[in-house]
């Protein structure tokens, strides 16, 4: 806890309270000791009123300066490094950076102890986040481990460490959401409608979210999409896989196309030309299930929200109920391992008798 932070727990309150020299209180934070969100929430209030208080808030600490120069690194190193995170998962960090530095910003890296990290992972997981505060810890390992290449600490406390335990997502789309999702965005137009199209291109290409937001014009080839499969191992050189034209394929690709008001490097570009941004793809998404959900209640039925990274193993499931053998061709991995474990999601699994 930060200087002249006390926490009190008693059998139904959980108190966190700022005590001046004088031996006042600066405040007194109270949460009911059943709600763990409700305790979640004041503790990391009052950790940051603390750090403000404890004079850190002017000037960046030296964990926080480590960030900063642990994203400018990775921004200086060049394109081809196989050290250099892709764009996307850079915006992405950085977005993460703002809460462990709430947290972590003001000490010195080197004071950064495993208990530190647990805590944190504890207090997340509280408040409903523990997948994301997994992510959020990996990266302050990879900050931290770049710190032990500046020589600004000897040991990283945040290696053996054990993460949150995460249910692993099994969402399967039904084909009646995927219908009311098009036919929502087709009354709707514009945004809505080219990311929908989107999600049917991720569904009929088998692809992660990241190699559609990017998906450049050039990839439309004659014969089919050409897509770069978006991980692979470190020093391996770059896949591809190139999806065979279909007529849905070929008619949602040149409908995304059509739509575009401004010339676009990008098949699912944005108004400016742009690739959606994770977060504002997610933003207009999320608007997107709302309007699905509330039509689906006007006609008397239900309907189940989904993100566009449900459409690859949805589209594996599909693909593997009906006998496709060649599915790694599809989803680019180099042996169907990976798909078995993560991707298949068939409830029921046939198998003819042995005789």
């Amino acid at each position: 806890m930060p200087f002249r932070l006390y926490e009190r727990s008693g059998k139904f309150k959980v108190s966190y309270g700022y005590k001046l020299p004088n031996g006042k209180w600066e405040f007194r934070l109270t949460a009911p000791a059943s709600d763990a969100e409700a305790v979640a929430r004041v503790r990391t209030e009052a950790i940051e009123r603390a750090n403000v208080l404890n004079g850190a808030a002017p000037t960046s600490g030296p964990t926080e300066d480590l960030f900063q120069k642990y994203f400018a690194w990775q921004k200086g190193l060049p394109a081809d490094s196989e050290d250099r995170k892709a764009a996307s998962t850079l915006s992405e960090n950085e977005i993460e950076s703002k809460r462990l530095i709430k947290v972590f910003g003001k000490v010195k890296p080197s004071v950064i102890k495993p208990v530190h990290v647990y805590k944190y992972l504890a207090g997340r997981a509280q408040e409903g986040a523990p997948a994301k505060a997994n992510k959020e810890i990996a990266l302050l390992s990879a900050v931290l481990e770049y710190g032990r290449r500046l020589g600004e600490l000897e040991t990283n406390p945040c290696r053996g460490i054990k993460y949150n335990k995460t249910r692993p997502r099994q969402k399967y789309v039904e084909e009646a959401d995927i219908n009311m999702m098009m036919r929502v965005a087709r009354e709707r137009g514009g945004s809505y409608l080219i990311l929908a199209l989107c999600l049917q291109v991720a569904y009929l290409t088998v692809s992660r979210p990241e190699e559609m937001r990017q998906l450049m014009r050039q990839a439309v080839k004659d014969g089919g999409i050409e897509v770069a499969v978006g991980k692979r191992k470190k020093g391996h050189a770059v896949k591809h896989k190139l999806i065979e034209w279909s007529p849905a394929l070929h008619a949602t690709v040149q409908e995304a196309l059509s739509l575009q008001r401004t010339t676009s490097l990008y098949v699912f570009g944005n108004t400016a030309g742009q690739p959606y941004t994770r977060s504002g793809f997610n933003t207009i998404l999320g608007r997107l299930m709302k309007y699905c959900a509330q039509q689906a209640a006007e006609d008397g039925g239900t309907f189940n929200r989904f993100t566009l990274a449900d459409m690859r193993p949805t589209a594996v499931t599909d693909r593997m109920e009906e006998g496709d053998t060649k599915i790694t061709d599809a989803t680019g991995h180099s042996d169907g391992r990976m798909v078995a474990k993560v991707y298949d999601r068939r409830r029921i699994k046939t198998a003819k008798a042995t005789k």
